[in-house]
């Protein structure tokens, strides 16, 4: 299978909603896609929540956590809670979806990829295998869900959420780097590695195709950058 590393400049938080998504509607045929982001801004660079979440639930979080004011708040269109964009290494996945399985199988290939590149740079992880939370988490962080991956210590270190579309899956993650004491471009490394070897690829550096850059210039202006997404629910 061909794989991708897809490097951009950075961008604000709009924008890498709208790559992923465009990225996943136009695949490259049998390859796997990988974004590392690079944001735009300083921190807080974003607060990102999941597509089936009421917007003013998302806000009153927001309140209470005291987010700058101006901080982008945008809808993802995978699932899941509320990610804070403070830090943390964000990082999307855009792959061929197995014919056989369910998203738990998805999550589990996932995050074993990332946890054998961990494993390399000394971080160790366990695949959380408790019972999954009785609806949905409001912050993706609360707590973990089965197959996030978790220290030692039982802290997650790892979540996502994720999108299927016509056969294809749209993976976006979050990673906490506090306390590993690894460089944040060794943990970068370490996905990309964990990936490689999961997929038995090497990741080809790219930039986007023009398909995929005027999807996402066209879905930044017309969706993610609008309230009447970001306020649907």
């Amino acid at each position: 299978m061909r794989a991708f590393l897809i490097e951009t400049e950075a961008l604000d938080a709009y924008a890498q909603m709208a790559l992923d998504e465009a990225v996943l509607e136009h695949p490259e045929p049998d390859a796997v896609s990988l974004r590392l982001y690079a944001w735009l801004g300083r921190m807080p660079y974003a607060v990102t929540f999941g597509y089936s979440q009421p917007y003013r639930e998302v806000m009153e979080s927001v309140g209470r956590r005291g987010v700058a004011a101006g901080t982008p708040v945008v809808r993802r269109s995978t699932g899941g809670g509320i990610v804070w964009h403070d830090g943390d290494i964000t990082f999307s996945l855009v792959f061929p979806w197995p014919s056989v399985g369910g998203p738990r199988g998805v999550y589990r290939r996932i995050h074993a990829g990332v946890r054998t590149g961990l494993l390399a740079c000394g971080v160790r992880t366990l695949p959380f295998s408790g019972r999954p939370t009785a609806g949905l988490r409001a912050q993706c962080f609360a707590g973990p869900e089965p197959e996030d991956l978790v220290r030692e210590d039982g802290t997650k270190l790892l979540g996502g959420a994720l999108r299927r579309r016509r056969g294809t899956g749209l993976y976006q993650g979050s990673l906490r780097p506090e306390g590993l004491g690894v460089p944040r471009e060794a943990l970068h490394g370490a996905i990309v590695e964990g990936f490689s070897l999961q997929w038995s690829s090497l990741f080809a550096r790219t930039e986007p195709r023009p398909v995929v850059a005027a999807a996402a210039e066209e879905l930044r202006a017309q969706r993610y950058s609008r309230e009447e997404w970001n306020q649907r629910r």
